[in-house]
């Protein structure tokens, strides 16, 4: 045709030759710039998918050498899956031209390269050569081999027919140029198992049969594009790939409904023989613990109300001064180790349900005090009552009838001979005739 480009350029001519021509089938085709080597062709995918193969289908020559590269990381890191060369010694020398052992080794292949045929050549690729993978079904990680986001195709050498050895001029290339019919792309969607189909990505609209899309329909309460994660408030058990007899279905948290959020702790599912290792966050309601189960210090749970009750944990009612940290009570009823919920916890001086009254024998209730309260002072000769034998506050024995003084360890004037007699002392009885006064 009279206006053919002979350089292609999809920049300036309206005829071009654009990418998308490989993959939509019409009547054109890709092409690169003439005389331009190294050139790339990137497919970024929308989620992570699983590759089985490649088929290219060229429009001229094929190139004299050639990489096929992957990423499993959205394009932040490549790994190469095969090289293509005519000659792989010249062109690749650190790349081993052998057969294959595994499958995931890099390898350099000859027979995709030659110059014949001038058109229609094509260039096909497995991930997993079927007699390796048959003899040695575990003997690497497949699924890691088969994970890609991201497949980039280097072209790196032209084929030519010989003319660019013979003028070295650099316009001599300007005739060849890589050019592609098809490019084929084949795998599945990648869903761990948890998935048995695929819809598109938001914004990504469907174009056609044939094309698998990257967002799995997730089941097993799981989620992500790939259902590579638990979904939330689902992390009772460590996330797994499905397998054919165990879904490895992601467990709710039990927080008790005391908590909107959780995360899984490989520690605490190792602590309790692998059966749960959920963590609740910011557990509310005054609760509190790895399943927001218990109540914090200073609340106690109320044995009349279910556990998921918001009003649940309800607040001490101890005297801080007569209780061992500063108040604190039994969280809940626990009658092996003598609990019992609500109950305040005294100190060794100090008695009441709520901790607020001296024990007998023992006066001046103190915050100060370590034990509460200290005992009374009182001589056992000259109190009535042996059992209490002070005042609870301050601290003033009760006397017997003859007895006096705070301690009561004095008679009365008059009486003399302290002892355990009932009056505590006798009296003087001295005679009126021949005394001053009964002292």
């Amino acid at each position: 045709e009279s206006d053919k480009c002979f350089e292609c350029d999809d920049s300036i001519h309206k005829k071009s030759h654009p990418i998308q021509n490989v993959i939509y089938l019409t009547d054109s085709w890709w092409q690169s710039v003439n005389g331009e080597e190294n050139v790339s062709i990137r497919l970024n995918l929308e989620a992570e998918f699983h590759f089985t193969h490649l088929i290219i289908k060229f429009k001229t020559f094929r190139p004299a050498a050639m990489v096929i590269e992957r990423s499993a990381d959205f394009g932040r890191s490549w790994r190469p899956y095969r090289f293509f060369a005519q000659n792989c010694s010249r062109t690749f020398p650190q790349v081993s031209s052998g057969s294959l052992r595994h499958n995931n080794d890099v390898i350099c292949e000859e027979r995709y390269s030659d110059i014949e045929p001038s058109t229609d050549g094509e260039v096909i690729y497995k991930v997993l050569d079927p007699a390796i993978h048959v003899k040695d079904p575990y003997g690497l990680d497949i699924q890691e081999l088969l994970r890609i986001t991201n497949l980039r195709i280097n072209l790196t050498k032209l084929n030519t027919l010989g003319d660019d050895l013979l003028d070295r001029r650099s316009d001599v290339l300007q005739k060849y140029y890589f050019a592609i019919k098809e490019l084929v792309v084949r795998g599945s969607c990648f869903c761990y198992g948890h998935a048995s189909e695929c819809a598109p990505v938001p914004g990504v609209s469907a174009r056609g049969p044939g094309m698998i899309h990257g967002r799995c329909v997730c089941k097993h309460k799981t989620e992500g594009l790939n259902c590579e994660r638990c979904r939330d408030f689902h992390h009772d058990l460590p996330w797994s790939p499905a397998e054919a007899l165990e879904p490895h279905t992601c467990r709710e948290c039990e927080c008790h409904g005391h908590a909107s959020s959780c995360h899984f702790d490989m520690a605490v599912y190792l602590a309790t023989g692998n059966s749960s290792g959920g963590v609740c966050d910011l557990c509310l309601h005054n609760t509190m613990g790895r399943n927001c189960e218990s109540c914090r210090p200073f609340y106690y749970k109320d044995p009349q109300r279910d556990p998921r009750d918001p009003q649940v944990c309800r607040p001490c009612d101890c005297d801080p001064v007569g209780s061992l940290e500063g108040g604190v009570c039994d969280g809940h009823t626990d009658l092996d180790l003598g609990q019992i919920s609500g109950q305040c916890r005294c100190k060794d001086n100090v008695r009441g349900l709520r901790c607020d009254d001296c024990k007998d024998g023992f006066y001046g209730l103190s915050l100060s005090d370590p034990q509460g309260c200290q005992p009374c002072s009182c001589d056992p000769r000259g109190i009535v009552l042996m059992a209490a034998p002070c005042d609870q506050i301050s601290g003033d024995c009760s006397c017997k009838r003859y007895v006096t003084g705070r301690y009561c360890d004095q008679c009365l004037p008059g009486f003399w001979g302290l002892s355990d007699h009932v009056s505590g002392c006798r009296s003087c009885d001295c005679d009126v005739g021949g005394a001053l006064h009964n002292r």
